[in-house]
């Protein structure tokens, strides 16, 4: 039976099947280069098998280090008639044996029997990774790159776990420790173990303050907001903490960016973050934003921030007074309006 399609919109449409929906079946494919995703896919369908039978036998294969007929010794019948599932971990460096034995088991796979294997990309073994998808439920382990993505996995944590994070509080986490996504739900699962009630902005900077300050994206977001002193603090504390110029003035650029995008928009909330490929939060904090602005100074910010990714890349001779002097120009743009 085909897998269900999601009725989740957006980029969850896009990407296929999440781990939360790995589920035991005769076959299960992970696909993608993210080996957390893979682990809690992996992680799910043995605690979905063992709750329905606790006397379940696990089996692992290493795809690179297989040996021939091992699948179909794993695969037989136990003395104890106990239920089997079977993990293939590694398929893009299979061996020979790995890529000949799956092959001919995925033709008439065991009904009785759960085989689930993840292949983190590249060609090796194309031909039995056609087959598999085919005729398994397949689960999108692609990395997450975009921070929409990782807000959205953020709400999912909560979500399963029945507790409620607010957005500005999604925004925070993913800025603080969104460039790992194993550690992004360590941190949501210290969140929802250490308090009690709805995560709050003041709950992720009392947890991750420090990191959150470090980040372009606070940066950008005190500047597009007029706080010009905070932004230049938290400016000179990134430089000196080692934060690289150049993702700085990216983040600068898709916080005005944005803001340009929405000013003066009559669409809905929905309708921008669907036109503008954006999560509704960052829609609300680009309007927000950008009722900051005349449309004459936000086409200024713009100016200015192309001006300023020209110079720290090459064109300038200082880089960190060229940043510096964008942040304060913007800052006092925004609260020029105020």
């Amino acid at each position: 039976m085909p897998p269900r399609t999601s009725s989740r919109a957006g980029s969850k449409a896009a990407r296929g099947l999440s781990f939360r929906e790995a589920e035991p079946r005769p076959l299960v494919l992970l696909t993608g280069a993210d080996d957390y995703q893979a682990a809690r896919a992996f992680q799910r369908i043995r605690e979905l098998a063992r709750a329905q039978a606790e006397d379940v036998e696990v089996t692992r294969f290493d795809a690179a280090n297989y040996q021939p007929g091992e699948l179909l010794l794993a695969a037989s019948p136990s003395l104890f008639g106990g239920p089997m599932l079977i993990e293939f971990h590694g398929l893009e460096s299979m061996n020979e044996f790995t890529q000949r034995d799956l092959t001919g088991y995925v033709t008439a796979p065991d009904p009785e029997v759960v085989l689930v294997a993840h292949h983190g990309g590249g060609q090796r073994g194309k031909g039995l990774l056609d087959a598999l998808k085919k005729a398994s439920l397949v689960i999108d382990c692609t990395p997450l790159k975009k921070d929409a993505e990782k807000a959205d996995f953020v709400q999912q944590e909560f979500k399963a776990a029945r507790r409620r994070i607010e957005s500005g509080a999604v925004a925070d986490l993913v800025a603080a420790v969104g460039n790992d996504l194993a550690e992004l739900g360590s941190a949501c699962r210290q969140l929802m173990e250490d308090t009690e009630g709805a995560v709050t902005q003041e709950t992720v900077q009392q947890y991750f303050g420090g990191r959150v300050e470090a980040t372009g994206f606070a940066v950008a977001d005190a500047a597009v907001a007029g706080r010009g002193a905070q932004a230049v603090s938290l400016l000179r504390h990134a430089l000196a903490t080692g934060v690289d110029p150049v993702p700085l003035v990216a983040a600068l650029g898709m916080k005005v960016r944005q803001a340009a995008r929405v000013a003066g928009a009559r669409e809905s909330t929905g309708e921008l973050a669907s036109r503008w490929k954006m999560a509704p939060w960052q829609v609300q904090q680009a309007q927000e934003a950008a009722r900051r602005f005349r449309p004459a100074d936000l086409a200024e910010c713009v100016r200015l921030v192309a001006q300023t990714d020209a110079l720290i890349k090459g064109e300038g001779r200082d880089p960190e007074y060229a940043i510096e002097r964008a942040v304060v120009s913007i800052s006092r743009l925004a609260a020029a309006r105020r």
